[in-house]
């Protein structure tokens, strides 16, 4: 067994899950996959041409344009990196497909609530283990470490995980991996299925996203301090990937984070989130 605070830290590194209560998204489109789970009710999506109803949840795939429809209650959004073990296993799910219904995959009558009736009233460590049970349900994988990756890749997560905040060179990636930069970019791709530049893009809206939650520091600053030209910029990218933009998502959405202290403080203080 592992203690919460493990737990959590396991978590963020594969996925960003969070609770929306928005009723319909603009179509988008991300680098993970995404597994969306209704708390209480079905939901629809329309994927690329085709519109799915009446579901308990889904997956689809990353690069797929899509848009999740839920007029009647919140939904749980898993965004998972594919590099992970369980993205790896979402990948062999998906089978080349875009997207797959829960009804294909699980034995939805039997799955029971996702998240305890009283979610929105525990803190996000009391919801992990809850996203740890349905990820289990649906690819039979506990969080480990892969060994899937090329040596020079995992250098190269590795640095850009500990640069995110400063401008990361093509001299100094190509210091990491011992090739060219045309060849390093090439592996990159291959082993990630997204270019450099849009994998450092993405963690960086991540780590602005989980600084500002849990720092409380604006938006403004903290979108700077990793990198983005300003606030607009932010503003394009994440509306791009979530098909909503920031403020919209701050206000009605519940990441999942590992840091409860700054709630705790907030609340505590008589504040507003």
């Amino acid at each position: 067994m592992y203690a919460t605070d493990e737990l959590s830290e396991r978590l963020w590194k594969v996925c960003l899950p969070y609770i929306s209560s928005v009723k319909s998204v603009m179509v988008h489109k991300h680098y993970c996959y995404k597994v969306a789970v209704s708390l209480d009710h079905r939901i629809e999506c329309s994927v690329e041409d085709s519109t799915y109803t009446a579901m308990k949840g889904f997956v689809v795939t990353g690069n797929a344009m899509h848009k999740c429809i839920s007029p009647d209650g919140p939904v749980l959004s898993i965004l998972i990196e594919p590099q992970s073990p369980w993205g790896n296993k979402i990948g062999e799910i998906l089978g080349g497909k875009d997207f797959i219904r829960f009804e294909e995959i699980l034995d939805v009558d039997s799955l029971g609530p996702i998240l305890p009736p009283n979610h929105e009233d525990l803190k996000d460590t009391d919801l992990i283990p809850h996203i740890f049970e349905l990820m289990f349900l649906i690819t039979g994988l506990e969080i480990q470490a892969s060994n899937l990756i090329d040596p020079r890749v995992m250098r190269i997560l590795d640095y850009v995980s500990g640069h995110l905040t400063a401008d990361i060179t093509n001299e100094e990636i190509v210091d990491i991996s011992n090739l060219s930069f045309h060849r390093t970019r090439h592996l990159f791709a291959a082993e990630m299925g997204i270019p450099l530049s849009r994998y450092i893009l993405w963690q960086r809206l991540r780590c602005t996203l989980k600084t500002v939650i849990e720092s409380g520091e604006s938006l403004s600053k903290v979108c700077r301090d990793y990198q983005f030209t300003d606030l607009s910029h932010f503003h394009k990218t994440f509306k791009n990937i979530f098909g909503l933009n920031p403020s919209t998502f701050l206000g009605e959405c519940r990441v999942i984070v590992q840091d409860d202290a700054y709630v705790e403080e907030v609340v505590a203080d008589g504040g507003d989130l």
